[in-house]
């Protein structure tokens, strides 16, 4: 089987918001992998979680890994996405503690009307 050639994979020109390519490019290092596989791995993770129940926490914690921490601007960032994500889910675990208790309640319910 012969390997495919770069000049027969699609290629597609992208603009990037400022300092995106180097949060790309900083993670790539990191990976030890070249811009374009992480761009791609990126997206293909993105992509094999898409219709998932949490698939925004999975995007969320991907995005997460691109911010610069090491300034003062991407802590910004990075903390108020941490802190949304933080209360979205305990949000839900207060719901689901909310229905487990209502499950909990129609159990013993049935249990002592069947005594």
């Amino acid at each position: 089987m012969t390997e495919k050639q770069v000049r027969d994979f699609d290629k597609f020109m992208l603009r990037l918001p400022e300092g995106m390519r180097d949060m790309i490019a900083n993670r790539a290092k990191r990976n030890g992998r070249s811009m374009n596989s992480e761009i791609v791995l990126t997206l293909m993770k993105e992509f094999s979680t898409e219709g998932k129940p949490d698939a925004w926490l999975d995007a969320l914690m991907n995005s997460l890994e691109l911010v610069d921490t090491s300034s003062e601007r991407g802590m910004g960032v990075f903390n108020r996405a941490a802190s949304s994500a933080i209360r979205e889910i305990n949000q839900r675990i207060e719901t689901e503690n909310s229905r487990l208790s209502r499950i909990a309640d129609a159990y013993a319910k049935v249990i002592t009307e069947t005594k």
